[in-house]
């Protein structure tokens, strides 16, 4: 009888063993993936002409006016990884002018940077298979992009990862939002002067045919 009481508790012991090891296992399951840094890219240095945010898709984007007259207006620009992740970049363009296609059409993309994102109204009218005569004062171009980062993840700027979540952690959860999932979060996306150097996102933005108003 005392050796069964002993195998009992040998038993008992390590079956509270077995247990343990199982939940440390369980433990290890439940453990969040390590943070990173996302798909971004930003202008190298500030376009002329920066104009604040305009409003495309619920989102608030930069925009740059390059003047009125497009016969005469061209933007110059590059762009760079600042977070050293990028494998790579696609960049498509959508026209508002008369006549333009509804969908957005390839632009250029690239593996290294910095990279030029510039372009004349020529170039412009040829991407679109347009004649130059074809753009006004008012008329804009609307850039997209598609990142790739070097973990093998897709970030896409104007689509949305989770539509109905809050604009803030802070907000009412039940207030819809735009968070910006599949690139950065729309307060980055806007952005904006803040204080020694300018937010200068290159993810998604307008170019107009519009004076500079500074």
């Amino acid at each position: 009888m005392k050796n069964l009481k002993n195998i009992v508790r040998i038993s008992v012991i390590a079956l509270f063993i077995s247990m343990s090891f199982t939940s440390c296992e369980q433990r290890e399951d439940w453990r969040f993936p390590e943070l990173g840094n996302g798909g971004f890219i930003k202008f190298v240095e500030r376009p002329f002409s920066w104009e604040g945010s305009d409003t495309s898709n619920g989102a608030t984007i930069t925009k740059y006016h390059i003047g009125e007259d497009p016969a005469t207006s061209s933007f110059n620009a590059a762009v760079e990884d600042p977070n050293g992740n990028v494998a790579s970049v696609d960049f498509f363009v959508t026209g508002d002018f008369a006549g333009a296609p509804a969908e957005a059409i390839p632009f250029g993309s690239t593996t290294s940077f910095p990279y030029d994102v510039s372009f004349t109204t020529e170039e412009m009218a040829n991407l679109f298979g347009v004649d130059a005569s074809v753009f006004q004062t008012g008329d804009f171009f609307e850039f997209t992009t598609v990142l790739t980062t070097t973990d093998g993840r897709v970030w896409v700027s104007s689509q949305s990862a989770c539509p109905d979540c809050p604009i803030d952690p802070t907000d009412d959860p039940l207030d819809s939002g735009t968070w910006n999932g599949g690139t950065i979060d729309g307060v980055i996306l806007m952005g904006g002067d803040t204080g020694d150097n300018f937010l200068i996102p290159a993810v998604w933005y307008r170019v107009k045919y519009l004076a500079a108003s500074e």
